[in-house]
């Protein structure tokens, strides 16, 4: 006991720096219970540093439960000390609300303290924040003037927001040059974000001359890092030979780790692949399946294609009254097909009531967004005078818009009526 309480004494004869090296040491030799005790002890004294790596270890649970309040208590005690490192910390606690109520005020009141000391990812976070309006009034001005401080010390996600300020016009004159500029440096830098739009604006010729070629080039370094959008924008450069000699079955590869990493315009094109045999060989049953999953996802032409499954029977039984379920989700995000298969099933009460009224009101909705399709068969309802009065002249006007459009059916009925 005598020699505990001489250590103890002995201890306490050390300098701050010494029981703070202490400390450092036994949390390197995992050590994490004795080093909570002297950290504990320097944080009486308002050291800093130990209250930041007390917080460190209440937050990850080494030598003490895992708490993150307490975590967000000495960070905010070190923030006090103006510790830079706690600043930047108790501000993400306030924002993310970790350890205390979410709090973008306060977030922003210690992100502007750790920046008034070059803290780097305080200025990209208060640069946020100002671009979003979290925790102060929106001024997108003032976020591309931190985002510009940021990228100059390094902040790459800074380089790749910088780009979209530019793209966009926020808090900028819009310059797709200069958002080029911005995207490359942070695309070099391994930001894949940056990666994916930088070859979008070499596809569209947005900032740079078009170049599919070098759109791939960016595509698949965004793509071969994990970015979903990536992925799906390569398969379809595979799929078309934009910028590379066409290959579905590479298209396939990549629209299906695009869609098992949950892009839903990746799960549709998966099922178009399956559907028509373009890179695998045809499957309904396959095809059905990743519309079905581009569909609960939310996806409006998947949800048109489900309903053609149903309405077709394939790749599941035929159910006329799921296609109209599914035809009528699309009809609602305007997907002009479903619109027309609508009028179709109205028309033939497929699933429904036979309901010429109906069928017309969908017919219509489909034609006036230029359905070839529906403009034909609103020529045969007036033509014929179904569900309206007859009228040849009206009838012609439809033939001929949807005659305009290509519709072989309706030139056929032109020459008839001529």
């Amino acid at each position: 006991m005598a020699n505990r309480q001489n250590l103890d004494n002995n201890e306490k004869k050390l300098s701050i720096k010494e029981r703070y090296d202490l400390a450092k040491e036994c949390i390197e030799k995992e050590d994490y219970q004795n080093a909570v005790n002297y950290l504990e002890q320097l944080a009486k004294e308002d050291v800093a540093e130990a209250e930041v790596d007390l917080a460190q270890l209440y937050l990850t649970g080494l030598g003490v439960a895992k708490d993150e309040k307490k975590a967000a208590y000495y960070y905010e005690l070190a923030a006090m000390l103006e510790n830079v490192e706690a600043q930047n910390a108790i501000a993400d606690c306030f924002y993310f609300g970790q350890g205390v109520p979410r709090n973008y005020r306060k977030a922003v009141y210690w992100y502007r303290q750790a920046a008034k000391q070059n803290q780097v990812d305080a200025m990209e976070s208060l640069a946020n924040c100002y671009y979003r309006g979290e925790g102060v009034v929106q001024n997108l001005e003032k976020a591309v003037e931190y985002f510009n401080l940021a990228a100059e010390k390094g902040s790459v996600w800074s380089l790749y927001y910088l780009g979209e300020c530019y793209y966009y016009g926020r808090g900028v004159k819009q310059d797709f040059a200069t958002a080029v500029k911005w995207y490359r440096q942070a695309a070099e830098k391994g930001n894949i974000f940056a990666a994916s739009t930088l070859g979008d604006c070499y596809a569209r010729g947005e900032g740079v001359k078009k170049d599919f070629a070098t759109a791939v080039k960016w595509y698949e370094q965004a793509a071969l890092a994990g970015n979903e959008w990536a992925q799906n924008k390569l398969a379809n450069c595979y799929y078309y030979g934009d910028g590379v000699e066409q290959d579905e079955t590479k298209a396939v590869e990549f629209f299906r780790q695009s869609a098992l990493a949950g892009n839903k315009n990746s799960m549709n094109r998966l099922g178009d692949c399956y559907s028509y045999g373009r890179g695998v060989e045809q499957d309904y049953e396959q095809a059905f399946n990743w519309y079905e999953q581009a569909a609960l996802a939310g996806h409006s032409i998947a949800k048109y294609n489900l309903g053609n499954c149903y309405y077709n029977g394939n790749g599941t039984n035929q159910d006329y009254e799921q296609a109209i379920k599914w035809y009528e989700q699309a009809a609602e995000q305007n997907i002009e097909g479903a619109m027309n298969k609508l009028g179709e099933c109205y028309q033939y009460g497929y699933g429904v009531k036979q309901d010429y009224a109906k069928a017309i009101d969908w017919y219509q909705k489909a034609a006036d967004k230029g359905n070839a399709w529906a403009q034909d068969m609103l020529g045969s309802f007036y033509e014929y005078g179904k569900g309206v009065e007859k009228d040849v002249d009206a009838a012609i006007s439809w033939y001929q818009k949807a005659a305009d459009s290509g519709n072989k059916h309706a030139k056929t009925r032109l020459l008839r009526l001529a």
